[in-house]
């Protein structure tokens, strides 16, 4: 036999090796037996001559035996060692610490370079080692030594054939990258994530929108491996422990694991995004609006119950500046509409409006080919993709910190950061408020309607926080207050305002109304126009001006316009001021005389009893006069006659 192959002929010193039970135990003995079976035969070739005889003539026993003995000789075999093969080095992976290495070997090799001009390679390499082995290297050299081992042991050393190697490497290598490689340590690499065959299949446990955590998705990731290996021992064996899936896991970044875990923009928070580059526009050249949800608890404007109000904000991409804003019932197109107009109002018009594709901002009353506010006054009307908020990270931005500094102001704020106990119990009383049917107030609904801000207050609050934003914060992105930046990038030749009748037309927030004489009411404040006369007693729709309470706007139910009321225009002094001053004068004389006529009795208390003796008194038989009686003034109120 020659390595793992079964030759086909063997010589009889072969076949005695063998030790086969079948055949002698000599040489001669099994010549013999050749010749007597008649064993073919055939000239040894090599040295030595002689004869081998053929496998395939001896008889079965022996044939049988000689290959048993083979394949035990086989398995037993070491396996045969193969010249190792320098794993080729990714120059991506090198860690700091092997570039260092790989730089002190190189700085060793080019220092046996230089002895190499008065010595041959072999004599500088033991020169230079001889140095190492008596500690004579300069010190810059022996720090060089120390790195280049990379091993911490104060014994090691250099060996020639280590950096006669290092010095081969260098001189093969053909440019600096194959020199790195060829000289920089290697390391045992860590198994990458992709090479765990089973992770896979735990990804499929664990990738649940229901928020699994890896511990009960490993319970059930035996579950399922006990059920699909239960006929293969190997690989139920093999089923990896909770430590190798913690270690497995953690390789991987947080984006591939929480795939599937999370969706839609909670996912994309995990993801790299696209930053804008607003600096080659101007001002107005595009506005970016949203709506938020304020998170505390106001008065509603009609009913007085509590209720979450809805702050919608338009913002100059630009400058960063709030150029218009509406509190609403909720985001609806009407509020959307309502921030367009004021800010249009005071800002002009922009060429681009930006917002998300929700139902108040994606809505046919805006952008309607025919109908639509925007298209009318020339707005190109862009949404972004629907589940992106990154996409209008400025005015998302914007609703977490002008939103949430507005709702902090008032004692029902319940958003972030709000004590837990604290908000229970304000919520607690204001849903029982809001439950109040008529009946008397319990002392909790009393203290939550006391903390339960008007929704004229939220209106001036709002005016105040965007007032401060815009003149005195201080911006991240543009480096100064956006206001200041608005007036930097607005080229005023582009501007274009709209006439008060142009404004007029736009929608405002609308409520049904039922003017009585002339007057109609709306958030206790009383309009008045006479031209309501001609709807008096009909249902109306009024469109107001949650920025300007001075006036409102009167429409029919089909939309036609009717009038601008306003406040108290038809309110007058109850009396001529003249008159009013008069009696005003005389009930100050008369509550002076009043008091001082009781100032005289109580002065008169404090006299001694005087004694008066007793005299007859022969008036008594005339008749005694009349006393005149003091004449009795009009009064026009009766609060004045009851002072008198």
């Amino acid at each position: 036999m020659s390595g793992n192959n079964l030759k086909t002929h063997f010589s009889a010193k072969e076949l005695l090796a063998f030790s086969l039970s079948a055949l002698p135990n000599s040489v001669q003995g099994i010549i013999y037996q050749a010749k007597k079976q008649n064993w073919a035969t055939q000239k040894r070739v090599g040295q030595g001559g002689g004869n081998e005889y053929a496998l395939a003539s001896m008889p079965e026993v022996i044939q049988t035996e000689i290959r048993k003995k083979f394949a035990v000789d086989v398995v037993k075999a070491q396996p045969k060692q193969l010249p190792s093969v320098r794993a080729e080095v990714d120059l991506a992976n090198l860690t700091t610490k092997q570039r260092e290495i790989a730089d002190a070997r190189m700085a060793l090799v080019q220092y046996v370079l230089e002895l190499e001009q008065s010595m041959s390679r072999i004599k500088a390499v033991t020169y230079l080692c001889d140095l190492a082995k008596n500690g004579k290297l300069p010190s810059h050299l022996a720090e060089l030594v120390e790195v280049a081992n990379a091993k911490k042991s104060v014994k090691r050393t250099l060996s020639v054939r280590t950096l006669n190697g290092w010095v081969i490497d260098f001189c093969k290598a053909e440019n600096v990258e194959q020199r790195l490689k060829l000289l920089a340590p290697q390391v045992k690499q860590a198994v990458k994530p992709e090479e765990i065959w089973w992770l896979t299949s735990f990804l499929g446990v664990y990738r649940q929108k229901n928020g699994i955590c890896l511990t009960e998705a490993y319970r059930q990731f035996e579950v399922e491996w006990a059920s699909n290996y239960q006929e293969n021992p190997i690989l139920l064996a093999e089923m990896p422990s909770l430590s190798q899936v913690q270690r497995a896991m953690a390789k991987l970044p947080l984006y591939v694991k929480e795939y599937g875990r999370r969706t839609g923009s909670h996912y994309k928070t995990l993801l790299s995004y696209v930053k804008r580059d607003w600096s080659a526009l101007r001002a107005n050249d595009v506005w970016i609006g949203d709506g938020h949800a304020m998170k505390l608890k106001v008065a509603h404007p009609i009913h007085d119950k509590p209720f979450t109000p809805e702050l919608t904000m338009i913002i100059d991409g630009a400058s960063r500046k709030i150029v218009g804003w509406s509190m609403a019932l909720a985001e609806n197109a009407f509020a959307v509409a309502d921030a367009l107009r004021h800010a249009i109002s005071t800002h002009g018009v922009p060429a681009i409006y930006y917002s998300d594709n929700g139902g108040g901002e994606k809505n046919k009353f805006l952008d309607a080919e025919v109908t639509g506010m925007l298209p009318r006054l020339g707005i190109k009307h862009e949404t972004g993709i629907a589940g992106n908020p990154q996409g209008r990270g400025i005015i998302e931005r914007l609703n977490k910190t002008v939103g949430l500094l507005i709702a902090r102001q008032f004692e029902t704020y319940y958003g972030t950061g709000a004590d837990p106990e604290t908000t229970r119990k304000v919520l607690y009383g204001v849903n029982s408020l809001t439950n109040a049917k008529g009946t008397a107030l319990t002392p909790v609904q009393k203290r939550a309607k006391g903390k339960l801000p008007s929704w004229q207050q939220l209106l001036d609050m709002v005016q105040q926080v965007v007032d401060w934003y815009n003149q005195e914060h201080i911006h991240s992105e543009i480096r100064c207050v956006p206001a200041k930046k608005y007036q930097q990038m607005l080229h005023p030749e582009d501007v274009v305002m709209l006439t008060d009748i142009e404004l007029r037309d736009m929608s405002r927030p609308e409520f049904i109304r039922t003017p009585e004489r002339g007057w109609i009411s709306w958030c206790n404040n009383k309009y008045f126009n006479t031209k309501l006369l001609a709807v008096d007693g009909q249902e109306v729709v009024i469109g107001i001006d949650i920025h300007n309470a001075e006036s409102i706007q009167v429409r029919t139910k089909d939309g036609r316009f009717v009038c601008d009321a306003i406040w108290n225009g038809n309110t007058r002094e109850a009396f001529p001021v003249a008159m009013v001053e008069q009696q005003r004068k005389e009930r100050h004389q008369r509550r002076s005389k009043l008091k001082e006529r009781q100032l005289a009795e109580i002065d008169a208390e404090l006299n001694p009893v005087i004694t008066i003796e007793h005299k007859p008194d022969f008036n008594l038989l005339a008749t005694a006069s009349k006393p005149k009686k003091e004449p009795v003034p009009l009064f026009m109120l009766q609060a004045d006659k009851e002072e008198y």
